[in-house]
């Protein structure tokens, strides 16, 4: 039996490296097109087709692949160099249905306004815009938009649904129970109710009346149209698509052409066009003195992020935070911070160790779209905190969740006896009865967890403890708000976050390094142990249609065969 295993073993191994070879010949063939660059002519115009999922920044520096699109972090060096670059006498931006919060737009907003200060014109142009395609569009010198009755945008306004499954859970016998501190901590609720509950509506809907009024505001400040016109159209249109005439009577359109009468209007060629993807940024001079920029972004949780995937694990941070702390040369740290949380252990262990570096280096957090609970907890113990002013963040609650299938068990027919000695030994078995001494036990654990939360932000912070009860119980805060309420210091950009940074450490020629650092794609791969599931998704991505299909089978075999040795399974795939 062991030799059997043994060669089956031998065989998946063979396979698998002939696989990973036709995975290298195709990428390095790839590599070896997309790494000529295009050569850049005099006048040449960045064409910035920007469209899909934009992440704030990735460790992976390939981005030739299809699934890995330029992040924002590389479109704003690419902008950033495109002003000192003599060659580039331009940028048209053409957004189509970007995915971004709205604090990562605006800093992609506040790169094109650096770049506009070198004399250089920002064009845009609309062929079917998104809400969030005019508000990066609003930077623009002007904006044209096809003639076209099938072209247009769309002006949603601001607001979400939440999903509630306690029916459907119902339905199958589960029941979740969720331990909390603080009213508005309404995590759990869609799992425990089927509507909002009255707190956490009240602060939701205050939280969106706060950015809608705010991007109300930078629209007509920066198209010129009034609020009340903005609204009349969001609140009360007729048409969900809004057309040429309207656009240019919310001063949203500048005038009616087509891209190729455009492009002459604008005195260049399609031949002139560089596409932001192929354009390579001019590295920037290298200074002795440097502000690290941090990225943590994601979920914060104990597990180590996979192969260039976003999430914050206190190991990671820490390794980090280390090497910047020695380095000589790095004289402040900017930790940039997109998440809305998790672990709580991990949270605590993080923002010890970036107390313990603010003690030798200055410390400064640039808030995202949201760095709240867990989020919030990191970035309180640094010297100073920028907020974007789209941030969502505060939520300074603790909850947790059980999930009781008893029922379930009623109804599949499951019986379960428990054998053994502790109050507790029921917590983990999964077909007991929920009791309330084990909710009695977690509540505890929650409500010093919460405690320790308020006792973290009333040091960092300086505010009273028992002030901070007011702002705490969960709720979630704009950076307006924020502000106010002295959760943070200013609402700025990562800029102004690296700014001061650097005011803290008393430099002014200073260089920026950025991290976690960044490698290479094969870096990366091989230090994940040749990851499975990702080299499935590379060799069905990239390989030749009808050499793709097979892999994909194989692959799906093996798997298959890796969990359950003995398989019953059709020979062909019957196409009917």
């Amino acid at each position: 039996m062991r030799t059997k295993w043994y060669l089956l073993g031998c065989f998946s191994s063979i396979i698998i490296l002939i696989l990973l070879i036709i995975l290298g010949v195709t990428q390095i063939a790839k590599l070896s097109k997309t790494k000529i660059e295009p050569r850049v002519s005099e006048d040449s115009v960045l064409h910035m087709n920007l469209s899909g999922l934009f992440e704030d920044y990735s460790v992976i520096t390939d981005r030739n692949f299809s699934f890995f699109p330029d992040t924002a972090h590389d479109i704003i060096l690419k902008i950033t160099s495109a002003k000192e670059d003599s060659r580039i006498k331009a940028i048209i931006l053409e957004p189509q249905g970007i995915q971004a919060d709205y604090a990562l737009l605006n800093e992609m907003i506040d790169a094109f306004k650096d770049f506009k200060t070198s004399g250089k014109k920002v064009y845009g142009y609309i062929t079917m815009a998104t809400q969030k395609d005019i508000y990066l569009l609003s930077i623009a010198d002007a904006v044209y938009m096809n003639p076209s009755a099938s072209a247009g945008f769309i002006l949603h306004g601001v607001g979400g649904t939440i999903d509630f499954y306690k029916d459907m859970l119902d339905k199958i016998g589960i029941e979740i129970h969720v331990i909390k501190a603080g009213d508005y901590k309404a995590a759990g609720e869609p799992f425990t109710r089927n509507s909002m509950s009255p707190e956490f509506r009240k602060n939701i809907t205050l939280i969106y009346d706060d950015i809608y009024n705010r991007l109300l505001n930078d629209l007509s400040s920066n198209y010129g149209a009034t609020n009340a016109q903005l609204k009349n159209v969001i609140e009360r249109s007729n048409r969900l698509i809004i057309n040429q005439e309207k656009g240019k009577e919310i001063k949203i359109v500048d005038d009616l052409i087509f891209f190729d009468q455009f492009l002459k209007m604008i005195n260049t060629s399609e031949s002139k066009l560089l596409k932001y993807d192929k354009y390579e940024p001019i590295p920037p001079k290298q200074q002795y003195n440097r502000v690290a920029v941090l990225y943590a972004l994601g979920s914060i949780t104990p597990t180590k992020p996979q192969f260039g995937e976003n999430n914050i694990n206190s190991k990671q941070v820490i390794k980090t935070l280390e090497k910047l702390e020695r380095d000589s040369n790095i004289k402040a740290i900017v930790i940039r911070i997109n998440s809305g949380g998790g672990s709580a252990l991990e949270s605590e262990i993080i923002y010890n160790k970036i107390a313990q570096v603010r003690e030798k280096k200055p410390v400064v957090v640039s808030m995202g779209g949201v760095a709240a609970s867990g989020g919030y907890y990191i970035a309180t113990p640094a010297n100073f905190i920028f907020a974007d002013p789209y941030t969502i963040t505060g939520s300074i609650g603790v909850f947790s969740m059980i999930p009781d299938l008893s029922k379930t068990a009623q109804k599949i027919g499951i019986k379960s006896e428990l054998v053994g000695h502790g109050k507790y030994l029921s917590t983990f078995s999964f077909w007991d009865m929920y009791n309330e001494d084990t909710e009695q036990a977690f509540q505890a654990m929650v409500n010093d967890v919460y405690h320790e939360f308020k006792t973290r932000v009333s040091d960092a912070r300086k505010i009273d403890y028992a002030d901070v009860e007011s702002i705490a119980q969960g709720q979630v805060w704009s950076a307006q708000r924020a502000k106010q309420y002295k959760l943070i210091d200013e609402i700025g950009s990562l800029t102004d976050a690296i700014n001061k940074a650097a005011s803290i450490a008393s430099i002014s020629n200073y260089s920026i390094s950025y991290f976690p650092e960044r490698k290479t794609f094969f870096n990366v791969f091989i230090e994940e142990n040749l990851n499975f599931p990702m080299m499935k998704l590379l060799l069905t991505k990239n390989l030749p249609e009808y050499l793709s299909q097979p892999s994909e089978d194989f692959i799906n075999l093996y798997e298959d065969v890796q969990q359950h040795p003995i398989q019953m399974r059709l020979e062909y795939d019957i196409k009917k």
